[in-house]
């Protein structure tokens, strides 16, 4: 088992290396965040130029009318984001580098699909949120961590299954859970290792913030608090992007290596073969070389 464990610590450690020397990955969470953060401040400003918002006449119905269509839209342009960065890492991979432009208008194929997915699992967020409306105390606790657990293991591998098959969500949806069921392992530890390290950035950002307003907003001046604070905000945003980048690049490499893609020459074989087990038929469970794909 902590072989198994180990194996993924080092296999996401590989995952890091061969991103940093594709730093192009990097700009695509960036973009994805500012572009979000512009559509739902010009939805807010939208919305309050044409209905001020009133909760005495209803106007906040609209309010959330408008913010949940923004959302929809952020979630399905932030998919196409994530695609277009899986392309251009797979074309470093490849030997045959393309620009962000190139990447994303690849990615813009699969607008059908992102746009499903987005309305998908939005529909099924607010039902599981209606659900957890009609109980009370630990029961809400519960069927909320239970619920997002089920949706985090359902829809793990979701975008690389998107971006090999262009399947719609029931069949992603299928296809998520039958590759963790076939391949059911220590995969997570890999997972693990890139949320410590990325959380190290964010922690400490988050930090910084606390211990500047708690200290130094009373004993220094506005412009030194400022200045803290703004580092401890680029910390907490460089953790979000790592994780972003380094968690589904790790995904999709997993994903694509067990359906027969190549693996990048940062990462060991041997590390992905002690890190994923792959559940065996019977009549095959003599066959070691059934278990893996070769490349």
């Amino acid at each position: 088992m902590f072989e198994r464990m180990r194996a993924g610590w080092r296999l996401a450690r590989s995952v890091r290396k061969s991103v940093s020397k594709d730093r192009g990955a990097y700009f695509y969470p960036i973009l994805s965040g500012v572009v979000g953060v512009v559509i739902m401040t010009a939805t807010f400003i939208a919305l309050y130029l044409e209905v001020p918002f009133n909760f005495s006449n209803g106007n906040y119905v609209i309010y959330i009318a408008g913010f949940l269509i923004a959302y929809v839209v952020v979630s399905f342009l932030s998919i196409v984001f994530l695609i277009g960065m899986l392309i251009g890492y797979r074309s470093v991979l490849d030997g045959n580098p393309v620009s962000m432009r190139k990447s994303l208008s690849k990615a813009w194929e699969y607008k059908k699909q992102a746009l499903e997915w987005a309305i998908f699992y939005f529909i099924v967020t607010m039902i599981i949120r209606m659900i957890e409306r009609r109980f009370r105390g630990i029961a809400t606790v519960l069927i909320a961590a239970v619920a997002s657990y089920a949706i985090a293991i359902a829809t793990f591998f979701a975008i690389p299954v998107i971006l090999k098959n262009r399947t719609g969500p029931v069949e992603t949806i299928k296809e998520s859970t039958s590759f963790i069921a076939r391949n059911f392992g220590r995969t997570f530890g890999g997972i693990i290792y890139v949320d410590l390290y990325t959380l190290v950035f964010t922690l400490g950002g988050i930090i910084i913030l606390i211990l500047d307003f708690m200290f130094l907003f009373h004993v220094f001046s506005l412009i030194l608090v400022l200045s803290v604070a703004s580092a401890g905000i680029i910390l907490v945003v460089a953790g979000f992007i790592l994780n972003f980048t380094y968690t589904n690049i790790f995904k999709y490499v997993l994903y694509d290596y067990m359906n027969g893609g190549k693996l990048p020459p940062e990462i060991s074989e041997e590390d992905v073969k002690k890190s994923i087990r792959r559940k065996r038929r019977r009549k095959y469970s003599n066959m070691e070389s059934q278990d893996f794909p070769s490349n």
